[in-house]
């Protein structure tokens, strides 16, 4: 198939790796210099489009690609106060819109798992969720928007689970690096968190390309869950399947569709 990268970061180039990988063809690149190419010949000759950029920039994006005609996945976070305005237009050209916070198959399936756990966890009070998340230090945003889909996904499920409370962000170094997680948000300076509100720890470690955790504690002992990337190509790899599996649609799709059918 032929696709369109719009964002060549350091993401931009795991997905045209992978996607050339995977015997597609790029047949569009556009990046800050050249956005006015979004309404030229070549994009418009593609089936998808992957679209990676910054919260400020992927609402416009995501909107002129539909214009054009051709389906995007977006992985941009951070833009949700247009979420209805651009499904809204997105729809209106006849397109379609493949929008998370993360596209990593080991993730989505992660949050599966998550699901169920906080179900049958909400008739067991004696266990108290917490999550934690760590990212490189170039993201300074907090929580990830993993993260937060994480917490949405316990607050669905679980009974005892009404809402998510940012604990804060502390910068790892060889002052605190030996310490636990648990350690650390023993630490933080944090507001008093509602009993029941999941709280949310981000950290931030070199370069680190992300890890998700979710304990359940109680007296007696502790459940934990993990996702632990180990780079980028899984986000990128998952991001190119999303591409190949929302070329021909029209609409406004879901991770959680494409991963029903995949699984």
């Amino acid at each position: 198939m032929k696709i369109a990268l719009i964002g060549y970061g350091k993401m931009g180039h795991a997905i045209e790796r992978i996607a050339r990988e995977r015997g597609h063809e790029i047949v569009s690149i556009i990046d800050l210099h050249n956005s006015a190419d979004i309404e030229g010949e070549a994009f418009a000759t593609a089936d998808a489009a992957i679209e990676f950029t910054t919260p400020s920039t992927a609402p416009d994006n995501v909107m002129r690609a539909a214009a054009a005609g051709v389906p995007v996945i977006c992985g941009s976070t951070g833009w949700a106060s247009r979420r209805d305005e651009v499904e809204k237009s997105v729809v209106d050209a006849g397109g379609a819109l493949l929008a998370s916070s993360n596209f990593s198959i080991g993730v989505n399936i992660f949050n599966i798992i998550n699901r169920k756990l906080a179900s049958l966890m909400s008739h067991l009070p004696q266990y108290k969720p917490h999550l934690y998340e760590t990212h490189h230090v170039h993201k300074l945003d907090h929580p990830s928007g993993t993260a937060i889909t994480l917490a949405e996904g316990i607050i669905s499920e679980n009974e005892r689970v009404n809402s998510w409370a940012d604990e804060g962000m502390v910068w790892i170094d060889e002052t605190n690096a030996s310490m636990t997680p648990q350690e650390l948000a023993a630490k933080v300076d944090a507001p008093e968190i509602a009993s029941d509100a999941l709280p949310v720890l981000s950290m931030r470690e070199g370069e680190v390309p992300g890890t998700h955790t979710i304990d359940w504690d109680s007296p007696v002992d502790c459940i934990s869950i993990t996702h632990r990337a180990k780079s980028r190509d899984g986000f990128a790899l998952g991001a190119v399947m999303a591409a190949e599996w929302i070329a021909g649609k029209k609409g406004i799709f879901t991770i959680e569709e494409m991963m029903s059918e995949l699984l």
